[in-house]
């Protein structure tokens, strides 16, 4: 059966790519109109000519120039998604055809497959900023220029050789991280010239190296000049933050879990299944994750940050190295049973999407020690809020799901790494299991059908607040909503209610602005908190529920203040 797909999809090349192309645009349409979220509602704000803003972009001055641009095109407010959608768009077209060039066509269309379905795709490619895919297009396309270099003589060389340094350059001026990228392919290079390097090629790569990076600081300093938004010293005054002593380790690990279950199990363990010699033909690739790895979660401290949203970076490496160790191993067995193994898995992917619907509780987001209590007490059956910076707004995933998927993945794993002979079969095994998966993640990114939308309560509250004359000004929990209620003219400032902050600074807040108060409750607000105590002492004026979300209006006018 797989070698008759296998042999129309090589046969229909055209209608591949347009598939995959209406494929990709499809998914994520209906999250086009989704609220922009914290840090996404800043930038059409930041980049608007006609308004004056007094905060700035901290990345070098492309990022600001092509969302500008695209602003100009598709207006400065929710439809600003269609930006990243569009570089989405574009790089599943580029992926297809770095796979293609360097692999073939099974495994161009495989891996561009991965990219299409993959819910951390979907949302990179739906998230107003630079890491999901407006850096992957600059990455792929130095790829490409890479390995044309390679494959080139004479004049063509020196043209790709030119693209490749083009989109090195451009890519670190859409964001300095992508000297990660850079890093990678210089890496990969000199991995090829492993068996014959002497000392005096090291120097002199070296000093190339040292060359670039000059080259590239000249350039951010030359580029203050060029365009008038992009300042230098603010940029560094931003980057220096993420340069600390006292990290908080346990919201870094936290933050890597969280990408990890956004990446789902069969992107990550397949690249366990990856063959020694196969790892040699994506290097780059490897080592940008490597790289990658090691400057956010260990050089410097992301976790202030929305480590979820930098991290976006894995997905294309994941995705073709999970490409080319599924189809090495399907090419290396037999298709005999084929059937029987993708029924056990479509079982298996029904009975664990019913745990969809078990009954689950939904504790509080912090203190982060009772549901870590309730993950090792095997006690899964509650709702974990996945949020971020930068998006999405907010929504609630089943832990028991994400839990039992991984388990029955890993075990697929263990047994496809240690019984040769069974590799094909468990990944076919795991195919359905994360198809559900990974569709379950982005409907309820989008919909909430099954736990509630944050985003399909926001219009009725906000349009509640815009009509009613006794309130004044909003202050909004955890900003969920807060664009709208700007847009209203009626928002006073957003509450956050981590530990981190400092609660004698946050109980003066609260007791000074006894106002009105919006709470969508993702992630839900700890009962034992003096932010809970103070809510609940005020009258609900407006309240509306779908399912385990809410959307609650407070007047706290004149209520008593607040203690510790």
């Amino acid at each position: 059966m797989i070698s008759t797909i296998t042999q129309w999809f090589r046969n229909h090349e055209k209608v591949v790519l347009v598939l995959l192309v209406v494929v990709f645009i499809v998914i994520r349409l209906p999250g086009t109109s989704l609220p922009l979220h914290q840090d996404e509602y800043k930038w059409p704000k930041i980049v608007n000519p006609a308004i004056v803003s007094d905060t700035e972009i901290p990345h070098p001055p492309l990022s600001q120039f092509v969302y500008r641009v695209a602003g100009a095109v598709v207006g400065y407010d929710v439809d600003f998604r269609f930006v990243p959608l569009s570089f989405g768009v574009v790089n599943v077209l580029l992926l297809y055809y770095l796979l293609r060039m360097r692999f073939g066509r099974t495994i161009a269309t495989v891996g561009s497959v991965f990219f299409t379905l993959s819910f951390f795709s979907v949302l990179a490619s739906l998230m107003v900023d630079t890491d999901g895919q407006i850096m992957p297009f600059f990455f792929l396309s130095a790829l490409i220029a890479y390995y044309k270099v390679q494959a080139s003589v004479g004049r063509k060389r020196l043209m790709w050789l030119g693209l490749l340094l083009l989109a090195c350059l451009l890519g670190f001026f859409i964001k300095v991280s992508f000297v990660l990228a850079i890093a990678a392919i210089i890496a990969d290079y000199i991995w090829s010239k492993r068996t014959h390097i002497t000392r005096r090629d090291i120097v002199k790569y070296g000093a190339y190296g040292l060359g670039g990076v000059a080259i590239l600081i000249i350039c951010l300093i030359l580029a203050q000049s060029l365009f008038s938004f992009f300042n230098l010293s603010t940029a560094v005054a931003y980057w220096e933050h993420f340069i600390r002593a006292d990290r908080n380790w346990m919201q870094t690990a936290i933050q890597f879990v969280k990408v990890i279950l956004y990446l789902s199990p069969f992107l990550c363990l397949s690249l366990v299944c990856l063959s020694k010699e196969r790892r040699h033909e994506v290097m780059p690739f490897l080592f940008y994750l490597i790289f990658g790895c090691i400057f956010y979660l260990i050089l410097f401290d992301f976790s202030i940050g929305a480590l979820d949203r930098y991290l976006q970076f894995a997905i294309i490496p994941l995705c073709v190295t999970s490409a080319i160790a599924v189809v090495t191993m399907w090419k290396s067995d037999s298709y005999r049973h084929t059937r029987t193994f993708l029924v056990v898995g479509s079982i298996l992917a029904i009975v664990v999407g019913a745990l969809m619907f078990f009954s689950h509780s939904v504790p509080a987001l912090h203190p982060k020690a009772a549901w870590i209590s309730r993950v090792l007490s095997f006690k899964w059956n509650f709702l974990y809020p996945f949020s971020g910076g930068s998006g999405p707004l907010g929504f609630y995933m089943s832990f028991l799901f994400l839990a039992v998927s991984w388990v029955i993945s890993l075990s697929a794993v263990v047994i496809a790494f240690f019984k040769s002979h069974l590799r094909a079969k468990m990944l076919l095994v795991l195919i359905p299991l994360s198809l559900v998966y990974n569709l379950v993640f982005i409907e309820e990114y989008m919909f909430g059908n099954i736990y509630g939308s944050a985003s399909g309560l926001l219009p009725a509250v906000t349009e509640f607040i815009k009509n009613d004359p006794s309130i004044q000004y909003v202050t909004v929990y955890n900003d969920n909503g807060g664009n709208e209620i700007q847009e209203i003219g009626k928002y006073r400032k957003r509450l956050y209610t981590d530990p981190a902050f400092d609660i004698n600074e946050k109980i003066t807040t609260l007791n000074t602005y006894k106002e009105h108060y919006l709470e969508i409750n993702v992630p839900r607000i700890d009962p034992a908190s003096v932010y809970r105590r103070y809510l609940d002492s005020c009258k609900v004026v407006y309240q509306e529920i779908d399912r385990s979300v809410s959307a609650t209006v407070y007047d706290c006018r004149g209520i008593a203040d607040v203690k510790r």
